[in-house]
């Protein structure tokens, strides 16, 4: 009996199909076996050098005062006596209010007290007249003390007026508001021949004092020790410099009493004289304390620190060529560089490159 040619053909072809699976999964094998290809990565060397300790950061101008000048009394704006945008002293007059009606509560309250002046005069004439004859029997001593109590009653309603006139005084001198620090008075709010109050929210106008200057920023409460220590020695040099502009040179003159549990720094204030005014109010500008030297400190390039998610960290190359992952504590930064706790001198930290790495990734060093 013959079997065809069909039938003999499939149990040869179903050995060739099992023998090329295995060929391919052995093949498989020896690809996964050589594992990735090395990572292309820069390295710099670690290097130990005397670092000048700078602290870099961004601050906020402030005014060292800042005043909203508000009326005491309320009446018409009369007349407005400085240019928006001066310079202004100290008890320089800024806007007058129509003084006629104070005037007129001034006179009324100097006629009251002529009165009771004249009958405090009145009652002290009769008070000692009637001592005189209270001796002799001609008047009582009832009808005696009667006019010294009168005459006391008097005096008290004197006093009373005196300080009703005093106080319509203050009223009349209010009318012209005078600028009650030294500094630049900004735009007006309030037009002339509006009437204002002295419970309005709105001021006429604020002043503010550029000369001296603050300017506010924050650092890692880490850096508080050295700071404090830095003070205790003498003053402490602060430069800011606005954009565009050039770098001033303040002092450092608060250190604020509580760190931010937020984020963990602490609020530190600069003196500017700012003579040229060149710092302004609003303003944000770059910051930089210098507290010393750091001498023999470990130094890598910036950009070679990564942030995890608890920590800071560099990938170090070994000398199998893989990379190693390495927890360090950056101290500061300048110019690009940053001194870290960590490494140790002459090793190679990667620069670029880390996006590919995982500890123990072979890596390749680019020149």
């Amino acid at each position: 009996m013959m079997i065809p040619t069909r039938a003999r053909r499939a149990p040869a072809l179903l050995l060739a199909a099992i023998c090329a699976a295995a060929l391919a999964a052995c093949s498989g094998d020896g690809d996964s076996a050589k594992g990735p290809p090395p990572a292309p990565v820069h390295v710099a060397a670690v290097t130990t050098a005397d670092m000048p300790r700078v602290l870099s950061a961004v601050g906020n101008v402030r005014a060292s005062a800042t005043v909203g000048v508000t009326p005491r009394v309320t009446g018409e704006l009369l007349d407005v006596r400085f240019t928006e945008g001066q310079e202004v002293e100290a008890g320089a007059p800024l806007v007058v209010i129509d003084p006629r009606p104070f005037e007129a509560a001034l006179r009324e309250k100097k006629a009251v007290l002529a009165k009771s002046e004249a009958q405090l005069a009145k009652a002290n004439d009769d008070r000692r007249r009637y001592g005189k004859l209270v001796g002799g029997g001609y008047v009582s001593r009832e009808a005696y003390e009667q006019t010294a109590t009168d005459a006391a009653a008097l005096r008290a309603t004197v006093q009373a007026d005196r300080a009703a006139v005093e106080s319509a005084a203050l009223d009349l001198a209010y009318c012209t508001v005078t600028a009650p620090i030294a500094g630049r008075v900004g735009a007006l709010n309030v037009d002339k021949g509006n009437m204002v109050k002295s419970t309005d929210a709105t001021p006429i106008v604020t002043i503010d004092t550029l000369s001296p200057i603050y300017v506010a920023f924050s650092v890692p409460e880490a850096q508080l020790p050295l700071i404090l220590e830095r003070m205790a020695e003498g003053d402490v040099a602060v430069t800011a410099t606005p954009t565009g502009g050039e770098p001033e040179t303040g002092r450092l003159t608060l250190v604020d009493n509580t760190v931010d549990t937020r984020t963990g720094t602490i609020r530190l204030r600069a003196s500017f004289d700012n003579p040229e005014r060149r710092l302004w109010p609003g303003q944000f500008v770059q910051v930089k304390l210098p507290l010393g030297v750091a001498e023999k400190a470990q130094v890598v390039p910036s950009r070679a620190v990564q942030a995890g998610r608890d920590e800071r960290y560099v990938y170090v190359v070994d000398g199998e060529d893989r990379a190693v992952y390495r927890p360090v504590k950056p101290l500061f930064e300048h110019e690009g560089t940053t001194v870290v706790e960590g490494v140790a001198p002459g090793d190679r930290v990667v620069v670029d490159g880390q996006v590919r790495l995982a500890p123990g990734v072979p890596v390749k060093v680019l020149e």
